[in-house]
């Protein structure tokens, strides 16, 4: 089997954040994934493994973020204009979601609660580990992880809510897959990337700063066969990548403008 995609790879750090599983009491922790062997010496140790939450979400605020500064409407998170004691849901600039006669070009790309995205976000999972040399056979990002007992209302110095958060620290990497985008579609992608500018909760306290470090666009080429080894199918999978070079990654605005003529 032989199958081609197109990739964008991003490489980002944070001194600090929390990509939250849920923000409800006593439970605003990483989602947990389980535990993964490395070996160190030769010892074996193990290490708990954990989800990046909130990547697409950053990816598509930065992009209405991008929109907005280019004076493009575009699809809003919301389907509903206000609520019912009238407070307006939808900033200037914006189209409820999914309302576009014609599809804006962030609901071609993200889709909307009826349609499907085109794109797809994916991190390796992240760890702590404390040894400096270590080997494993699940693919890993290495950051620092780190949690808090937090005491939200106390009363005469008694805990009356307590809750645990947890962060971590550290580079990141996360791919985009953009096989199904046009060439304008990721170009607006790409600029969007300069936007990316917070990850998970608590920006009010200073969480979640991201610094855009680099990107590639890449074309991968997967290559799977079946050979039968001591009795069994093994499946072998090659993995060929090559870069991808666009010219003048603005223009994605005059093609979208010729596009919507």
């Amino acid at each position: 089997m032989k199958k081609t995609k197109k990739q964008l790879v991003v490489r980002a750090f944070t001194p600090i954040a929390k990509p939250l599983n849920a923000s409800i009491q006593k439970n605003s922790t990483m989602l947990l994934l389980g535990e993964i062997p490395y070996i160190n010496g030769e010892k074996t140790f193990n290490t708990k493994v954990y989800y990046i939450k909130g990547l697409r979400g950053m990816l598509r605020h930065a992009a209405m973020s991008l929109a907005q500064d280019c004076g493009i409407e575009v699809c809003h998170t919301s389907e509903k204009t206000e609520l019912k004691d009238g407070t307006k849901l939808i900033p200037n600039g914006f189209h409820p979601l999914g309302a576009c006669d014609t599809p804006c070009i962030l609901r071609r790309i993200f889709g909307s609660f009826r349609e499907e995205s085109r794109i797809s976000v994916y991190a390796d999972p992240i760890t702590s580990i404390s040894h400096k040399e270590y080997n494993t056979d699940v693919a890993v990002q290495r950051v620092h992880i780190l949690s808090e007992n937090r005491i939200a209302l106390s009363y005469e110095g008694i805990p009356i809510q307590d809750f645990r958060e947890s962060y971590f620290s550290g580079y990141f990497t996360f791919s985009i897959d953009v096989t199904l985008l046009t060439k304008e579609e990721i170009k607006f992608l790409m600029e969007s990337l300069l936007y990316i500018e917070t990850l998970g909760g608590g920006k009010n306290a200073g969480y979640g700063q991201v610094k855009l470090l680099d990107f590639d666009l890449l074309k991968i080429e997967v290559i799977k066969t079946v050979k039968r080894n001591n009795g069994i199918y093994k499946v072998n999978e090659e993995i060929e990548a090559e870069s991808i070079e666009f010219d003048e990654i603005e223009d994605w605005r005059t093609i979208l403008d010729a596009l919507d003529a």
